[in-house]
């Protein structure tokens, strides 16, 4: 038995040894395998750090192409600003002379504005007055005339009725006698209605827009005034004066309707000539 025991501790042994063995063994396999494969890794590392390196190698004239393109650019830049800007200091210039020159121009055309507008103004109230004498001229002719001249007709005749009742008045203020005091009264009431029949006709012109022209004085104005008697005159310097008014004139608008009839003195060595002329007749 105790034998028996012995080859059993001897075979133990051996397997054990055998078993680590063999352990060392695959651990030694394992080592080496894993160092292979490291070794592998670096390798390939190595070949793809190369590979790359190859590819991103570039040389010189390489590196200094894009510099050398951007530099060419920027020449060319710089060049093409070069004449733009000097077309906008020609066109400064030309625009600075226009600027100068602009002032001058608008006063100019302002000129010819205020011109052009004054002969405007100028030809619409000419034809403004044209039109106005065309209408006036209608409107007297057609219209007012014969109402005005009847009326100025009637004037004469009560101014001519209120002289005469003037006159009459002051012959009966001299009878003593009572007639003769009512005849006064009666032909001095008589006289202030004429007076005021005159007064009222005046007015009714007035609305017709015709008006009586100054008592005339001085010499005599042929624009308004016409001579329809003479007077010997004492002396040249009294030549063309007026003595008195025979009757009054009349305006309508703008217009002599009637020229004043005046007597005027004339010098003696005009007076016969003044006679022998005949004296125009009232239309």
């Amino acid at each position: 038995m105790p034998q028996q025991e012995q080859n059993l501790d001897a075979d133990f042994d051996t397997q054990l040894r055998g078993l680590f063995q063999e352990a060392t063994q695959n651990i030694e396999e394992r080592e080496t395998a894993a160092r292979k494969g490291e070794e592998n890794k670096e390798q390939e590392i190595t070949r793809r750090v190369e590979e790359r390196m190859a590819k991103s190698y570039v040389t010189v004239p390489d590196m200094l192409r894009p510099l050398m393109q951007g530099l060419l650019a920027v020449t060319r830049a710089t060049g093409e600003n070069t004449t733009i800007l000097q077309k906008l200091d020609k066109t400064t210039d030309a625009s600075a002379t226009a600027q100068g020159g602009l002032p001058t121009l608008v006063r100019e055309l302002q000129a010819m504005v205020d011109q052009k507008s004054g002969l405007n103004q100028r030809m619409f109230d000419a034809l403004h007055q044209e039109l106005k004498g065309y209408k006036d001229g209608f409107l007297l002719e057609s219209v007012h005339k014969p109402i005005i001249r009847d009326l100025i007709t009637l004037y004469d005749d009560l101014r001519l009725t209120h002289r005469q009742l003037q006159e009459a008045a002051g012959d009966s203020a001299k009878l003593s006698s009572e007639m003769g005091d009512k005849l006064f009264e009666r032909l001095k009431t008589m006289d202030t209605n004429v007076e005021h029949n005159c007064e009222f006709i005046v007015e009714v012109l007035a609305r017709l827009e015709v008006t009586m022209l100054p008592v005339g004085s001085g010499k005599l104005d042929k624009q308004t005034q016409r001579a329809v008697a003479v007077e010997m005159a004492e002396d040249p310097d009294n030549d063309g004066d007026i003595v008195r008014v025979v009757k009054r004139g009349f305006f309508w608008k703008d217009r002599v309707l009637r020229a004043e009839e005046v007597v005027i003195k004339k010098w003696k060595e005009g007076f016969l000539v003044a006679l022998a002329t005949p004296l125009p007749q009232q239309k």
